[in-house]
């Protein structure tokens, strides 16, 4: 069985998702699509704007043949180590090839990037220590320090390796490379103009978009109540359109309690607190009283929006670094994973699929739980929304099951 794995959020799923779903068919004729996606905690530290059953739910309508709960273990880490991560649980799942979108990298191109890289690794570790000393972020350092290299030894690239989205391609080839698999490796085009989407998609003329919305401006625009329905799928739509939707600053009161309650020398002992961060958080908390005040006050050339929301997801969350390697420990050698969804394809998949270290379960049973602690905390925090009804997430909850997709 020719099997594809795909590592998404689906944070909303949009018209450039179900584009790669489609461009991932056509290229590699693939006869089960894997969908690895965060639950209810996305890589930004942030709980996505719907539920993990429903974003499931909608990869499996528009062309994924199974999806498979990403870990919060590597759901809520920066961009390296949720690759490096993601790509573990792939590894374990035994697929044939990975794809990915980029902005417009081929294959040969990453590759001869990563071998430049790794040949020039000493140097840029070496002139980011000097950076760091400066206390700016690692990200910023890094980018940085390979910008000045590159200068330095004369490196041409034909793309903008500084991209977020070649980023995180590049660290899954990083990842694929340290651990030697046997990975056919599909970086893909993003999508960004409706012509080239329709070509595709094959959309009613009423349904086409005037643009093709990110993530990030699909939830803005849904905020400020300016999301119309043709500009994304709609099944995306109807979803938001029921409203159990949520955001940061609806958990402002409970991350309020959380970190009066754990005060500093409780604050010390969550994990992702640098020491003397916790001092910071605690001072600025008893200044503020929204949660965006509270991240821009912490926001800094050290600290970005991103790095600042997973500190305070994890506070949220009541995550210590003792809970963290605990839960590390119980699934190094065998991985807990949750299905999501799956149809007759993904059946086929599970049916075949036989590892000693991955275990994939569908109904979560009390022998079970100490192996998903950390994502069950997640999910009845998030269920907790004091502003928004969030569906149940746990109790009675089964994979989305369907014979076939809509598009």
């Amino acid at each position: 069985m020719r099997t594809v794995g795909i590592i998404a959020e689906y944070n909303p799923f949009h018209y450039g998702h179900a584009y790669q779903l489609k461009q991932v068919r056509q290229i590699t004729k693939a006869d089960c699509l894997v969908i690895l996606m965060s639950g209810n905690v996305v890589q930004r530290g942030e709980f996505a704007i719907i539920d993990k059953w429903q974003r499931a739910e909608l990869a499996l309508l528009n062309g994924a043949d199974l999806v498979i709960e990403l870990p919060l273990t590597a759901s809520l880490q920066s961009a390296d180590f949720f690759a490096d991560e993601a790509i573990e649980v792939l590894s374990r799942l035994e697929i044939d090839s990975l794809a990915f979108g980029t902005e417009t990298a081929e294959l040969d191109e990453l590759n001869q990037y990563l071998d430049w890289l790794e040949d020039k690794d000493l140097i840029i570790q070496q002139q980011m220590a000097v950076e760091m000393q400066k206390g700016v972020s690692y990200a910023f350092a890094h980018q940085k320090v390979v910008k000045q290299v590159a200068q330095e030894t004369n490196f041409v690239s034909n793309f903008d390796f500084s991209s977020a989205n070649h980023l995180l391609g590049l660290q899954y080839m990083r990842a694929i490379r340290k651990r030697q698999l046997n990975v056919n490796i599909h970086p893909l085009p993003r999508v960004n103009e409706v012509q080239k989407l329709n070509q595709l998609l094959k959309l009613p003329q009423e349904m086409l978009p005037t643009q093709i919305l990110s993530g990030s401006q699909i939830r803005q625009n849904y905020w400020e109540n300016r999301i119309e329905a043709k500009d994304i799928p709609m099944t995306t739509y109807q979803k938001l359109s029921e409203k159990a939707t949520t955001r940061w600053d609806h958990y402002y009161g409970l991350l309020n309690y959380a970190i009066m309650a754990l005060g500093p020398s409780g604050l010390k002992e969550i994990h992702g607190l640098v020491e003397g961060f916790e001092q910071a958080i605690f001072k600025q908390n008893l200044q503020t009283q929204t949660f965006e005040t509270l991240t821009q006050q912490l926001i800094s050339p050290r600290w970005t929006r991103s790095a600042i929301n997973r500190m305070l997801m994890n506070i949220l969350l009541h995550i210590s670094d003792q809970d963290w390697r605990r839960n590390q420990l119980l699934n190094q050698e065998l991985n807990y994973l949750r299905i999501l969804a799956f149809n007759s394809n993904g059946r086929e998949f599970l049916k075949a699929f036989n590892s000693n270290r991955l275990y994939l379960f569908s109904n979560l049973s009390k022998d079970m739980e100490e192996h998903y602690q950390l994502m069950l905390k997640a999910d009845r925090i998030f269920q907790g929304n004091p502003q928004s009804h969030i569906k149940e997430q746990i109790i009675g909850k089964h994979p989305v099951h369907r014979q076939y997709g809509i598009i």
